[in-house]
């Protein structure tokens, strides 16, 4: 860190002041395709710290401009950013006239991109979830923006990290999640309109809302005085997760009074997706209102949701798929009176509460302030048993590999729907026969509820440096319970835990031999508790040739878990509070910029930082029982990055390379066992079946890389666009390995997971995109892109990398290779289209674009999964793996209208 910090006062000692003989630059900004004059356009000198903003007639002047040659650069969010080479004159003021700028198609066509049309297995699994991030919005950076999109298709995450490296907020109030440290950005789906304005800083770097992670930070700005004015409808038709989506937006802007209100609704829905039975229902709704109180002063009140439910889709293994004959098989629906039901429905609505206060304490002081507050539900329904068959389909002893008549199977999965969907008249009929539920459907509750304020300070020191300062606090409650949501038929069901010992098999002593009715809480209920406080600084300058920042962070976390139930099995240790864990943390970061000239960049940046465990990771297991990971520690992590960039009136070109190192992690997974004879385990027995949980602790890795971007004008009206990313994300660690039960208390001696050296999975360590743009001067376009991806993992499963799993093979043998072998997924090509078209009719614009992605329809792309718990020691091969395939040729087509 000394060596970092010399190196930052080595920048600021050989940066030089401005000179003496300076001119002016002035001019008008205007729309190109309206001609109506654009305020809020950053106009910025190349190579200075010179810069401004158009006011509300697009007018600009810049003062005291160095002679010389310079390059003008004008940007605006939704439009084509325009670089203009000028020279400047002693004493005398440059007058550009009129400067035009061309919305973007490109852009325009992401803002119109919904992330909820992705695909089904992308919105239906946490880790999956997380790869949907800002880089979706427009950005400066050459690579993001033209990667961002395109490479998201196939759940790629730049530089390899999950979107706890990645802040996002709103009025620079923190929307990750709190357990997981996740950002979810379905939580304002379908508001894209009300949620445009994002200001975006990409990696490491310098932002004035926080100290920020590793991938970056996201700032959505929804203050009701920064929305565009007027009326916005939006009609959008696809064949992906939704058919359906309407959007409605309309701000006032700053009225006489000093009021000023941004609404906003939207409604997607469609009866089936890509996918069988993956019906989609899900409304939005937004208002911001602002009032200036003084020249000094003023507030803002923004309240959102976006209320869904829809039936998702699941992974099954390719002998599945084959049986079938179709990669998006989804084994969680099946008929019931001649009507498709789906066994896995999602449902949230978890309301958003912010209120923000904005102090200009003087032309060079401010002081923003915020509150909010968020609750609601947010869960997710899914069949189970007690006493009973598994009803699963694709359970493996219903399989072909699997009987001993597999010819016989194999036709009857072709052949009857009850074979190769779940069989719900059966459940219904066996449940007729026992008051008691031996089949039903339960819904997982996370629920939630979060009170959240900080306050930031920020300061012009002088005209070269600033001071940003903050502090944040957040008082989290997750509650986690089950909900008997249809007993199917049965007229109740008694609480027992099927895993646990007879005699000790009550979910809840304090209600016994409990007959649970629909809508009652069952099996286990707990809330997670999180209180954290911080405080960062960050001080960052411009000179003529340097810029740069240091910024540093300290925190305090506290948590806990509270039981609501007391289990038989874990009597006095499952009811009540559990104790409560501290955790102090600290971070520093910084970094410069050397610009060789206005348009060739150098740039370094470099941080560490220490994070307190994730609260979904800290508890053994948290469903049952107040017993903390044994050694829970503090994360340690550090990255830097190096690199080029290229900023001309043609050629806009970067190239970065990087390197990140996580230290200290932990992990607790679930698995199932069911004691199947091949299937070595562990030493001793959870019995012939037991829901485990895999505690990892000792988890480092390591992420290194390079990311190129160019974008050239190959003519006034052809763009060429390149962007590719070329990554090694691994496991640097042997972890240690320790098996928990989750309903018996059992637990046995760690085990080392010799798991070195293995690829980070769940992303492409190799991709890139070649395209080409055409921008009409009558007001269409389209471009095309040419996608490669490679050095695709599938999720591992650590028990198979453990000694005792390799107990009689022989080292170096197939069957020694297949059990700790890691699979790689095959290379994958993609080309996607996109175009559109905008009008002007008296005072409407009108834009139609669309989107067709995968256009050569290729459904053999495996975009990811995970190996099963289950395998034969004999055979390692003989469960195969789970696997998600991206869908074939999809369309997103998007009209609106806007007055």
């Amino acid at each position: 860190m000394k060596k970092i910090l010399l190196f930052l006062l080595m920048g600021v000692l050989s940066s030089f002041a401005l000179h003496a003989q300076t001119g002016n630059v002035s001019g008008k900004v205007r729309n190109s395709v309206d001609r109506n004059y654009l305020s809020q356009v950053k106009v910025e000198v190349l190579g200075t710290n010179l810069s401004t903003y158009t006011d509300a007639e697009g007018n600009f002047l810049i003062s005291e401009v160095p002679q010389g040659k310079h390059l003008l650069e004008f940007i605006l969010q939704d439009f084509k950013s325009v670089s203009m080479a000028i020279k400047v004159v002693e004493g005398s003021t440059v007058d550009l006239k009129v400067v035009e700028l061309v919305p973007s198609a490109l852009s325009q066509s992401f803002k119109d991109f919904d992330f909820s049309s992705l695909t089904d297995e992308e919105l239906d699994d946490e880790g999956s979830k997380e790869n949907i991030s800002g880089l979706l919005a427009s950005s400066k950076d050459v690579f993001v923006s033209n990667a961002g999109y395109v490479f998201s298709q196939l759940r790629f995450k730049t530089r390899g990290y999950s979107s706890d490296n990645t802040s996002i907020r709103m009025n620079g109030m923190l929307m990750n999640d709190m357990e997981n440290g996740r950002g979810y950005w379905y939580k304002w789906g379908g508001l894209n309109d009300a949620t445009r304005n994002q200001e975006i800083q990409y990696g490491l770097g310098a932002n004035g809302f926080g100290f920020g992670g590793f991938g970056g930070t996201t700032n959505i700005n929804t203050m009701a005085i920064d929305q565009r004015v007027g009326t916005k409808l939006v009609y959008s038709y696809s064949n992906k997760s939704y058919s359906n989506r309407v959007m409605a937006t309309h701000s006032t802007g700053l009225m006489e009074n000093g009021w000023a209100f941004t609404v906003s609704g939207s409604r997607r829905w469609g009866d089936e997706g890509y996918v069988d039975a993956t019906f989609y229902d899900a409304y939005s709704y937004f208002l911001s209102a602002y009032k200036q109180l003084n020249d000094n002063h003023s507030l803002n009140l923004t309240v959102f949701a976006a209320p869904s439910e829809r039936g998702k889709g699941g992974a099954s293994t390719q002998e599945v798929y084959d049986l079938v004959g179709d990669n998006y098989y989804n084994p969680y629906w099946g008929y019931q009176n001649g009507e498709k039901r789906n066994s896995r429905v999602s449902k949230s609505h978890q309301p958003v509460f912010m209120l923000n206060h904005d102090w200009k304490i003087n032309e060079k002081t401010n002081l923003k302030t915020g509150v909010s507050y968020t609750f609601g539900r947010n869960g997710s329904t899914r069949l189970s048993w007690f006493n009973a068959p598994d009803p699963r389909p694709d359970y493996y002893s219903k399989l072909p590999s699997n009987s001993s008549n597999p010819e016989e199977i194999a036709r009857l999965w072709k052949t009857d729907p009850k074979v190769r969907h779940i069989d719900w008249n059966k459940m219904y009929q066996i449940n007729s026969n026992d008051p008691n539920a031996q089949y039903f459907v339960e819904e997982n509750r996370y629920d939630a509820e979060q009170l959240m304020a900080n306050t930031i300070f920020t300061k012009e020191i002088n005209s070269n440096w600033n001071l940003t300062a903050g502090l944040e606090y957040t008082h989290y409650i997750g509650s986690r319970f089950n909900v008997m949501d249809d007993l199917l038929g049965a007229e109740y069901f008694l609480d027992y835990d099927k895993y646990a010992p007879t005699s000790i098999r009550d979910n809840d002593l304090n209600n016994p031999d409990n007959k649970v009715k629909e809508g009652d809480t069952f099996g286990f209920d707990y809330d997670v508790h999180l209180r954290k406080g911080g405080f960062f600084a960050q001080t960052d300058f411009v000179y003529n040739q340097w810029e740069g920042y240091i910024g540093a962070e300290v925190s305090q976390t506290k948590m806990w878990r509270d039981g609501k139930m007391e289990k038989a099995v874990f009597a006095g240790n499952s009811y009540g509070e559990s104790t409560k864990k501290d955790f102090t943390n600290f971070g520093v970061k910084g970094g410069v910029t050397y610009k060789l000239n206005g348009r060739n960049y150098i740039t370094a940046n470099a941080a560490y930082q220490t994070r307190a465990p994730f609260l979904r990771n800290s508890f053994e297991s948290a469903r049952t029982r107040n017993v903390w990971v044994n050694g829970l520690k503090n994360e340690k992590d550090m990255s830097f990055d190096a690199g080029y960039q290229l900023r001309s009136p043609f050629v806009k070109a970067s190239v970065r390379g990087f390197y990140t190192r996580y230290q200290d992690q932990t992990e607790v997974r679930n698995y199932f066992v069911d004691g199947y004879d091949n299937m070595p385990f562990i030493p001793g027995s959870f019995g012939n079946s037991a829901f485990v949980n895999a505690v990892m602790t000792g988890i480092d890795k390591e992420h290194m890389g390079v990311e190129i971007g160019v974008e050239a004008k190959l003519t006034p009206t052809i763009t060429a666009i390149f962007a590719g990313s070329k990554g090694q994300y691994i496991w640097d660690s042997r972890p240690t390995l320790k098996w928990v039960s989750e309903n018996t208390g059992g637990e046995h001696g760690t085990q080392t997971v010799y798991a070195k050296n293995f690829y980070v999975a769940g992303t492409p360590q190799t991709a890139a995109t070649l395209g080409l743009k055409y921008s009409s001067p009558k007001y269409w376009w389209a471009g095309v892109n040419a996608n490669y991806y490679d050095d695709t993992y599938l999720d591992f499963y650590p028990g198979r990398r453990t000694t005792f799993a390799l107990i009689g093979q022989e080292p170096g043998s197939e069957a020694w290779n297949r059990t700790i072998n890691q699979r790689k997924l095959p290379d994958a090509f993609t080309l996607d289209l996109n175009f559109g078209k905008s009008w002007k009719i008296k005072d409407y614009y009108i834009s139609l674009n669309a989107n067709v992605n995968n256009v050569l329809d290729d459904t053999d792309i495996i975009t990811g999964g995970y190996e099963q718990s289950r395998y034969d020691i004999t055979d390692p091969g003989k469960f195969g793996d789970k696997l998600y395939y991206y869908y074939g040729r999809t369309y997103f087509v998007n009209l609106s209208v806007r007055f």
